[in-house]
């Protein structure tokens, strides 16, 4: 039955036309947007799951932000202790020649004072976004040892967080300008009276000795000859063990804080008669100019400094090398990190450009298909009209 009121065919067709456009529009929106997912109302689940996952990115992005900004603040410092460690050998070579007794010292010295403003300089301009690791104030209010750099941030659960790479100042400054006093100082009373022991015993021993070798060698200077030798056995083991427990004080007791170049270090340097003195040196006030051939002992006790603070160095050098690889590693990992997420991404919200091309096509063959039939089933309530003519 046909009727001019209900055109059932007509009905039909703009209905999967509509539909068509419909879906027509939905395709065009992501082959122009590249997204199959563009906001919730397309696929609320998957929309939100890749919300939280560009979030988390944002948070990755500062993160790697902020490893870039600490990998600098340890390369100025690992380059800037670097420097200086190159600058404390040469003290060091200088120190060794030094100890030469036909040198002119007050010369060496003005090189070593050339080397030690360079340090003093290398360390001063070390700075990084108004940090410095290597010339430091400790008594300043605001000073903390740990500089903590931002190293990863992470999602468990619902549960955020952000865990940091700690490195600790106190390690790696050569200046700070609070500084302590060493310890020591003087010579030591117990190696003073040790020596005296020992000494008086050698001349004991090498008197009856003589005497023994200029008699006619009896029973009674060679009972004094055993004597002497046995009394300065004693006497040169006295002196050995007063030495070692100075020694023990020292390595103990004695050091200074500050940084280390210019904290007092504790050490003992030893005269031309063999007697040990104490002294709490410092490499950034090192002055051999005035030292004389008779006493060489603040000369090697210098050597001995420096050959401490070069210990400290390599060591603070070692520690900031082990930060910087891992800064390194652990910014190769959030790119990696970040990268992943937007493959994550991707697989929820992108659009298959091949496939939606296709589906293009053929949706707009049906819709002109569509439009076609749409004017069959409006035409054919024309030729009802003829029945009236």
């Amino acid at each position: 039955m046909s009727s001019l009121l209900t055109n059932t065919s007509a009905m039909t067709a703009l209905t999967t036309l509509k539909s068509i456009s419909g879906q027509l529009d939905q395709t065009s929106s992501r082959i122009s947007t590249g997204m199959k997912v563009s906001n919730a109302a397309d696929n609320a689940a998957y929309w939100s799951i890749a919300t939280t996952i560009r979030a988390d990115n944002g948070s990755l992005g500062a993160v790697k932000d902020a490893l870039g900004l600490g990998a600098n603040s340890v390369d100025t410092a690992f380059n800037g202790m670097n420097s200086a460690i190159e600058d404390m050998k040469s003290i060091q070579a200088k120190l060794t020649a030094a100890m030469s007794p036909n040198v002119d010292r007050g010369k060496i010295q003005t090189e070593i004072n050339s080397i030690l403003n360079k340090m003093k300089s290398t360390a001063d301009s070390s700075v990084v976004s108004g940090e410095n690791w290597l010339s430091t104030d400790s008594g300043a209010g605001n000073y903390t040892s740990d500089r903590k750099i931002v190293a990863s941030f992470t999602r468990v659960d619902g549960a955020i967080s952000v865990d940091t790479v700690n490195v600790s100042v106190d390690d790696t400054k050569l200046y700070d300008k609070t500084t302590t006093a060493s310890a020591g100082g003087g010579v030591d009373a117990n190696i003073a009276a040790g020596k005296a022991a020992f000494q008086a015993a050698e001349t004991q021993w090498d008197t009856d000795q003589a005497t023994w070798e200029a008699s006619t060698k009896d029973a009674a200077a060679k009972t004094a000859y055993d004597t002497a030798k046995t009394t300065f056995d004693t006497a040169k083991a006295t002196y050995a063990t007063a030495i070692d427990t100075a020694n023990a004080a020292a390595v103990k007791d004695a050091d200074g804080a500050g940084g280390i170049l210019n904290k007092e270090w504790g050490v003992f340097g030893k005269d031309e008669d063999g007697a040990y003195k104490h002294y709490a040196l410092s490499v950034d006030k090192l002055d051999i100019s005035a030292i004389q051939n008779q006493d060489l002992s603040k000369l090697r006790a210098y050597i001995a400094v420096v050959d401490k603070a070069l210990n400290a160095m390599t060591e603070a050098a070692t520690t900031l090398g082990a930060n910087k690889t891992q800064i390194t590693s652990q910014t190769t990992f959030v790119e990696s990190l970040i990268k992943s997420n937007e493959r994550s991404i991707g697989t929820l919200v992108d659009a298959d450009m091949e496939e939606e091309s296709t589906r293009l096509k053929a949706l707009q063959v049906q819709q002109q298909l569509g439009v076609q039939s749409l004017s069959i089933a409006n035409s054919n309530t024309q030729s009802i009209l003829s029945l009236f003519r």
